[in-house]
């Protein structure tokens, strides 16, 4: 049900992902970084982020979703309330972390964000990946979920003007996640957030996995495997 229902849309929703006990520990680290900012890239390089990608890679329900050789390349902090509520246009994610650039024809939009280099990938890569975001509250169209255009996935890349003929033709679909669940999407999936409208905040851990193996000499800033 997991696998075709993430095939055919481009996401799914795992409603227990992480236990009560869990998303207490997480609540405390999160909470500490909001007095920094709305969100951050790099929190892949801390502990107790690296420990919970490792985990979310070993969960069984997710081993016939994950890449092969499946290894967490990103995890960024989302945190969308009232007071931090910014708006973002309907959007693929197409570019990836690595740990440096190299020469090819097959890779485009270099750019560096928060000190990382990213690139987008050839379009078989971005495929290949899979987001895992797990929320640490519950989260539906009042409190910033994700609007998504179901089975634009499989597209490939699209302009912006072609994105948004594709929401008028299949309709777009807002994702309730539970508090402790989590969504797994595509990349190449169309979405954008929905704008907050009431005081109860979205915290979301974004984490990103990739395969083990990248082509054209490209290489993942973070190296080690989960699975």
């Amino acid at each position: 049900m997991l696998i075709s229902h993430l095939f055919e849309t481009g996401y799914a929703v795992v409603p227990d992902l992480i236990t009560s006990a869990e998303i207490g520990d997480l609540v405390r680290f999160v909470d500490d970084l909001r007095t920094q900012s709305a969100g951050t890239r790099r929190l892949i390089d801390t502990p107790w982020c690296w420990e919970l990608a490792e985990r979310i890679g070993r969960d069984e329900r997710l081993r016939e979703v994950l890449p092969v050789g499946a290894t967490p390349v990103q995890c960024t902090l989302f945190v969308k309330s009232i007071d931090e509520n910014w708006l973002v246009s309907l959007h693929q994610d197409l570019s990836i972390p690595v740990a440096e650039r190299i020469d090819s024809l097959e890779c485009s939009g270099w750019s560096e964000k928060e000190g990382e280099t990213f690139v987008q990938p050839p379009i078989s890569v971005l495929r290949d990946m899979l987001a895992v975001r797990v929320h640490l509250d519950d989260c539906d169209e009042r409190n910033g979920a994700l609007r998504v255009v179901p089975g634009s996935h499989q597209l490939g890349r699209l302009t912006s003007s072609d994105g948004l003929r594709e929401r008028d033709a299949r309709g777009e679909i807002s994702v309730t996640v539970p508090k402790g669940g989590a969504m797994l999407m595509r990349p190449l999936r169309l979405h954008a957030p929905s704008t907050a409208s009431i005081g109860s905040a979205r915290r979301v851990l974004h984490f990103v996995f990739g395969p083990g193996q990248l082509p054209h000499g490209l290489r993942w800033r973070c190296r080690r495997a989960t699975v």
